[in-house]
């Protein structure tokens, strides 16, 4: 597992998200959040946003040509992920 070094959290795994998880964030907007099937050797798999989940899903459920696109992958360390998490899935930060 690969780990990133995060300013307030510390030595933590490195995961991946749309830019517009990232983003929600900063302007204090959830936007759903989506994730790959659970893997028991990752607790923290590549995640995107409903916006993306659409476009993904117009594209067969395939990160091909206007959904890989809009993605724009943004690196957060585990900790920030799952705040990403529970912040775009309803709950309060």
């Amino acid at each position: 597992m690969k780990t990133v070094q995060c300013c307030t959290h510390g030595t933590q795994q490195a995961t991946w998200v749309c830019q517009h998880i990232l983003s929600g964030l900063i302007e204090n907007t959830p936007v759903g959040f989506f994730w790959t099937t659970w893997q028991p050797d990752n607790p923290r798999p590549d995640a995107w946003c409903a916006e993306c989940e659409v476009r993904s899903e117009a594209h067969g459920g395939e990160w091909t040509g206007e959904a890989e696109e809009h993605l724009q992958p943004k690196l957060l360390c585990g900790a920030c992920y799952d705040s990403a998490k529970r912040f775009h899935m309803g709950e309060a930060l």
